[in-house]
């Protein structure tokens, strides 16, 4: 009991500091890039690269959202990548009357030996590409108007090779409201962006492959999507590759840069998320352990101790530690929905998604471990 007193002291604990963590952040506006009144302009053309396979929902707006940047040294690379829906035929008609619009139609042959769908679409399409700067955007991304000038700013002005970030969710039915934040949040529990920016921590990686904006040269460098041809996970993958080759990049929050609606339905979450957790967690069935243990004591147990205390199933002490983690837990959950803009009644589901996240997580490392995981059509098996 005594132990079990010390855990949960612990847990406690620790949402304090994450508490006190969340409020300082939110006043000192870290890694934050916001829009300007006076964006800057700047000469270098960049190349906006975009795959897209299946994306009749959201590719007009995708494209339109490129075109209406400030920065207008710009070129849209597209790639129809054996798309079976409208998708080529909404951009070819977008192409047919701008001439900053590259459309390039993909065969829908099968995928090379030893590649991933993503990477080869990505590679393919850069070929095309002849900006100083390349900017790969994810189909259902939509850009502000000032994401290319402000971000290429910011690059040129802290030296770097690459911008990456964590942009604005776009959600709109029941489960991405209760699910996504949690995943976001399972995601960035083991990655503040102040650790993955500093240069000493080069274990510390962390990308997001909805907004890539890397100058040529450090692409080149790198092997371009070479270096990530069999990675689920290609945008972890190109900063890692980046770090390797003594080339700097920073992840940013980009809420106010672009926004993206990744998924619609509870089956899309929890398909795409499998596709991702087992690679994130490096493959391994003691960071599976490690993850789950962590956030189903941090994010699920409070609850658990205090519906079973409401229950008059435990002694009163177990109640009022449920009722403390379950405070401080909120809080913080409370912050992050503040800050990112997000409907903080969802907030109060964030118990039981993360126990679905820990579902998902589970179902990840067995497809994976399979060779079952899909995703838009194709099977993946880790190599």
């Amino acid at each position: 009991m005594i132990v079990f007193h010390g855990f949960l002291g612990l847990v406690a604990a620790g949402w304090c500091y994450a508490l006190f963590k969340s409020l300082r952040a939110g006043r000192r506006k870290s890694f934050l890039l916001e829009t300007s009144s006076n964006p800057p302009q700047l000469n270098e053309l960049v190349s906006i690269v975009i795959p897209a396979r299946n994306e009749q929902e959201n590719i007009a707006q995708c494209i339109s959202s490129a075109m209406s940047q400030t920065h207008e040294t710009i070129e849209i690379v597209v790639l129809n990548d054996g798309s079976t829906d409208r998708t080529g035929e909404i951009i070819l008609g977008l192409s047919e009357n701008e001439s900053k619009i590259i459309y390039l139609e993909g065969d829908g042959s099968p995928l090379p030996d030893g590649w991933f769908g993503k990477p080869w679409a990505l590679q393919r399409a850069q070929k095309e590409a002849k900006g100083d700067w390349i900017a790969f955007i994810d189909a259902d991304v939509q850009l502000s108007a000032q994401a290319i000038a402000q971000t290429v700013q910011y690059a040129k002005a802290n030296r770097l090779d690459m911008i990456t970030g964590i942009g604005r969710l776009e959600m709109k039915s029941f489960w991405e409201k209760v699910l996504q934040p949690a995943v976001g949040g399972f995601i960035l529990a083991g990655n503040s962006l102040r650790k993955v920016n500093d240069p000493a921590q080069k274990d510390k990686n962390l990308a997001n492959g909805q907004f890539i904006l890397i100058h040529r040269k450090a692409y080149d460098k790198i092997g371009q999507h070479r270096c990530v041809q069999a990675n689920i996970l290609d945008d972890i993958g190109i900063a890692r590759a980046l770090v390797e080759h003594d080339l700097r990049y920073h992840c940013l929050d980009l809420q106010y840069m672009f926004s993206c609606r990744m998924y619609t339905s509870f089956s899309e979450i929890w398909e795409g998320w499998t596709k991702n957790l087992y690679a994130g967690l490096r493959y391994s069935i003691p960071n599976v352990v490690i993850a789950i243990s962590f956030t189903f004591s941090f994010s699920v147990l409070g609850q658990v101790l205090l519906l079973l205390g409401a229950l008059n199933a435990i002694p009163i002490i177990w109640l009022w530690w449920g009722v403390l983690i379950t405070v401080l837990c909120q809080s913080v959950r409370l912050v992050f929905d503040i800050r990112r803009h997000q409907n903080i009644l969802y907030g109060l589901s964030h118990a039981p998604a993360n126990f679905i996240v820990c579902l998902i997580v589970i179902n990840s490392m067995l497809k994976s471990l399979r060779g079952t995981v899909r995703w838009k059509g194709r099977t993946y098996k880790p190599s």
